[in-house]
């Protein structure tokens, strides 16, 4: 049966077991007494000046040898990956929760019961809890590991992209809660009335989970605030892919900044004070000729479409088609006591019971028959 060890380290402990060897080595050993009337009839004979040491008691040595065996393996913290226990870290989940908005105490309660161990994550943005969520399931001892993205999910807080961040073997779960009452989403929108830039300031509000949109007045701002420049074979296409990106209104973040498309070939027709100071976005020009709005749309969505969220909650089919069950424990995973050393721990003190009851046997024999002092006459 494979073991792992916590704390190898602690294993150098055992060198210790010398210690009671030692002991029961270098301790004085008493004489035995007998007696005898006189020395005068021997012959005086050389003695070699040697001591020899036995272990007197083998009983009491191998339970104190077994007290610092056992607390050293006790320190080192044995984890024996026995099959039942294998079996059983399928059977415990790790769980990250990822709280999007507001998370009622007793759904987060629910989402928590029968968890071997868990963790809640609320950042701005989903991704970086995700992230976050999934750094902390990789340090989890082995365990089913899986993210519950729970809260009132938006429209547009979440995506599948964002969720090629959760590795495959973690699992990821969505609860959705109610959504937090009645809100407005003020969105800015950069837009052409009557063939002029305009910007328009709208207010969308969900109300039972219906969108409205109130629009409001469309307010003229500077007509070079988005501009495009090509070549003039190419200038028609460019001015009606631009006017039809901008006709249907477009989520913007900063009025304040111009924005130039230059279409290859227009660089050297724009003059120097057309481009100062503005981003300019430089790509190929558009083919087929039917693609040149869509491909204006998407550059200037890049550069200015604002972070906000619908306030359409995502419907369930779109979540349980982003859902999956957790895969098998990771071998990586770090290890983690599991209990093993209680039980060194328990063996060693039995056995400091066992020395001391042995011990308190010797002590009361030395009581009864107390030794004889020799005297040679």
């Amino acid at each position: 049966m494979p073991v792992t060890w916590l704390v190898p380290a602690a294993l150098i402990g055992l060198a210790f077991i010398a210690l009671p060897i030692a002991i029961h080595l270098l301790v004085r050993q008493q004489a035995r007494v007998l007696a005898y009337p006189s020395l005068r009839f021997l012959r005086e004979t050389q003695l070699a000046a040697f001591r020899r040491r036995t272990i007197q008691d083998a009983a009491l040595l191998a339970c104190r040898i077994s007290i610092v065996a056992a607390a050293a393996a006790a320190l080192a913290g044995p984890v024996l990956d026995a099959t039942a226990r294998t079996t059983a870290y399928a059977n415990r989940t790790s769980r990250a929760i990822v709280i999007s908005g507001a998370l009622p105490a007793e759904a987060r309660s629910r989402i928590e019961e029968g968890a071997f161990a868990t963790t809640r994550v609320q950042r701005v943005r989903i991704a970086d809890a995700l992230t976050d969520a999934v750094r902390w399931l990789n340090a989890q001892p082995r365990s089913a590991r899986e993210v519950v993205i729970a809260g009132a999910l938006r429209r547009g807080a979440i995506d599948a992209a964002d969720l090629l961040i959760v590795p495959a073997d973690i699992g990821v779960r969505f609860e959705q809660t109610a959504a937090d009452g009645p809100g407005d989403v003020p969105v800015s929108i950069l837009t052409r009335r009557d063939g002029k830039l305009a910007r328009v300031d709208r207010v969308a509000r969900l109300t039972a989970n219906a969108t409205g949109i109130t629009e409001g007045t469309a307010l003229p701002i500077d007509a070079d605030l988005v501009s495009i420049v090509a070549r003039p074979v190419d200038t028609p296409l460019a001015n009606a892919a631009l006017g039809a990106a901008l006709d249907a209104g477009l989520p913007w973040r900063d009025f304040d900044r111009r924005i130039a498309i230059v279409w290859n070939g227009g660089d050297e027709l724009a003059n120097g004070a057309q481009l100062a100071g503005a981003h300019v976005i430089r790509m190929p020009v558009p083919a087929p000729p039917s693609s040149a709005a869509d491909v204006v749309l998407a550059a200037l969505t890049a550069v200015g479409r604002p972070e906000w969220v619908e306030p359409m909650i995502i419907p369930q089919p779109q979540l349980d088609a982003w859902s999956r069950r957790p895969g098998a424990p990771s071998l990586d995973a770090p290890v983690a006591d599991e209990g093993d050393r209680r039980w060194l721990w328990g063996l060693a003190l039995l056995l400091l019971g066992v020395e001391w009851w042995l011990r308190g046997g010797h002590e009361r024999t030395a009581v009864k028959e107390p030794p004889q002092e020799a005297r040679v006459a």
